[in-house]
């Protein structure tokens, strides 16, 4: 793998609201983590405390700075304004796992902090958003096999 894909590889992790990342290309192996702060939101990227990325199968490992800007979920303030869910990159928006499968989430429907409410695909890596809050789906901006843009609304959940 060429450095220039292997930052864009590392800028697009921290920009996401990913956790964890593991890619196999030939021999070479690449792990990329992120710790969390205690209490951050699981899908928030900005929250990390520090980004560990190790490279097996070569000699060298890196350390990278934590994005610290970009975020997954944007919450409104504890107003009537629901919470919003933006994409954290550009990407296909899927509202469920599998074509055949029902959507992770309706209009409606009671969703859980930390549910998963979509995957957006960008460069064949699925990412998982989830919901930043307890409530209720009030409205879904995505549009199944469309792509979405970088902080575009996604979802708009009414807190409990």
């Amino acid at each position: 793998m060429e450095d220039t894909k292997l930052y864009e590889l590392i800028d697009r992790f921290e920009g996401s609201s990913l956790t964890l990342l593991h890619l196999e290309e030939g021999d070479l192996k690449i792990r990329l983590e992120r710790a969390l702060t205690p209490g951050a939101l699981p899908a928030s990227a900005g929250s990390a405390s520090s980004t560990a990325c190790s490279l097996a199968g070569s000699a060298s490992s890196t350390a990278c700075s934590p994005a610290g800007s970009a975020s997954s979920t944007a919450c409104s303030p504890a107003s009537a304004a629901p919470a919003q869910v933006k994409a954290p990159l550009v990407g296909v928006f899927y509202a469920a796992p599998k074509p055949e499968e029902p959507p992770f989430v309706q209009v409606g429907q009671e969703v859980r902090k930390g549910q998963v409410l979509c995957l957006v695909e960008a460069m064949k890596m699925m990412n998982e958003l989830t919901s930043p809050v307890d409530g209720i789906v009030r409205a879904i901006h995505g549009r199944n096999g469309e792509l979405v843009e970088f902080d575009q609304v996604l979802f708009e959940i009414e807190a409990k």
